[in-house]
């Protein structure tokens, strides 16, 4: 972000002609997405960013608020969105140009494309904890052997737990086998199955496990810290710093950022901007959207409300890279191949720094 966007002629005149062809390629880039180059090169995107994400309050804050569209028409570049919870498969598909992930996805969304990805924004820390139920007398990961777990995927939050249970106590914690038997089922089922006694275990997201972690039918170990607490307390270089490993970065090919500095520039720019409005709006948007967070009641905003309070806000300070924060985040990488959950030779997640704007 070299340049003020959208102070020139050059902006002002793209922001037309995206408002006259909005209609007709708004339906073909939410459904085709992606380039129509060869791998390795990428299409002008002419001002036209088409991403692919999960339903995200914090975006939704930002279109109801007329935030979005503001800063749209100010920089000549419209972000054309489509929601979804497969946005892995979305973008291996080709049919998005940016979508969020967790950053150790970053080398399988390359290989699964062939083209090389990079990250250049963060957004959302590991927020998962791992809770078992009330009269389970087991106090970490390592008394958990030969239980239950259920989780709501064999990767992303499994890997990172996994990783800690080989590092805590050399157990393996794995999908089709290892020391622990995985249960992988929908995201909002995994603290009532514990609840129940139908699991012994779960690896939660906060805000999914309200009413069973509010009612202590469920009880967080490791006093309910998270993913990222856990690693900045025994692995990260800066204990302060909770802001690995990164459940969601975008990601891009490239190519396409490449190609594309000014679109990447400004999506993070206005990313960083729902990231402001949420520290400072914090519950506003909670309650304009209580369904983001698995808030039913009163009671249930308020113990979603103190837990960000007391105990871990997964939301970044910043959208922004920079190369201090790459550095921690690679470290994550590296458990990963120390503790043999990827190979050696696997290439390394790629990142790009990209400057705010003066």
């Amino acid at each position: 972000m070299g340049n003020t966007i959208g102070k020139n002629r050059r902006s002002q005149l793209r922001w037309c002609a995206v408002l006259a062809v909005l209609a007709m390629t708004a339906s073909a880039c939410a459904s085709g997405g992606g380039s129509s180059q060869a791998a390795g090169e990428a299409d002008d995107a002419g001002g036209v960013i088409n991403m692919v994400m999960a339903p995200d309050p914090v975006w939704k804050w930002l279109e109801d608020q007329g935030i979005k569209q503001e800063m749209e028409e100010e920089a000549g570049i419209q972000v054309l969105t489509s929601s979804s919870w497969d946005e892995f498969g979305v973008y291996a598909g080709g049919h998005a140009d940016v979508i969020s992930a967790a950053t150790y996805e970053v080398p399988d969304l390359a290989e699964a494309t062939g083209e090389p990805a990079t990250a250049f924004g963060k957004y959302n820390t590991d927020r998962s904890i791992l809770a078992v139920g009330a009269d389970n007398p087991a106090q970490n990961i390592c008394d958990l052997k030969g239980q239950k777990i259920a989780t709501f995927t064999a990767v992303s939050v499994t890997l990172i737990w996994g990783m800690y249970a080989k590092e805590m106590c050399d157990l393996d914690l794995k999908a089709g086998g290892g020391d622990f038997e995985l249960v992988v089922t929908d995201i909002q089922n995994l603290a009532s199955l514990v609840a129940r006694g139908d699991a012994d275990a779960c690896l939660c997201l906060p805000d999914f496990a309200i009413p069973e972690l509010s009612t202590d039918t469920v009880k967080p170990l490791y006093d309910g810290k998270s993913a990222a607490q856990m690693w900045a307390e025994n692995y990260g270089t800066d204990k302060a710093d909770i802001t690995h490993p990164q459940q969601n970065v975008f990601v891009a090919r490239t190519s396409w950022v490449e190609k594309n500095m000014e679109e990447a520039s400004f999506l993070i720019e206005l990313w960083d901007r729902g990231i402001q409005e949420w520290q400072t709006n914090r519950d506003e948007i909670i309650a304009a959207y209580p369904e983001d967070f698995a808030v039913r009641t009163p009671e249930e905003m308020a113990f979603l409300q103190n837990w960000l309070d007391t105990k871990f806000d997964w939301f970044v300070p910043t959208a922004y890279l920079d190369d201090e924060w790459v550095e921690g985040e690679r470290a994550v990488f590296d458990l990963m191949k120390e503790t043999g959950f990827v190979e050696e030779d696997v290439e390394e997640p790629g990142f790009t720094v990209l400057e705010p704007a003066p």
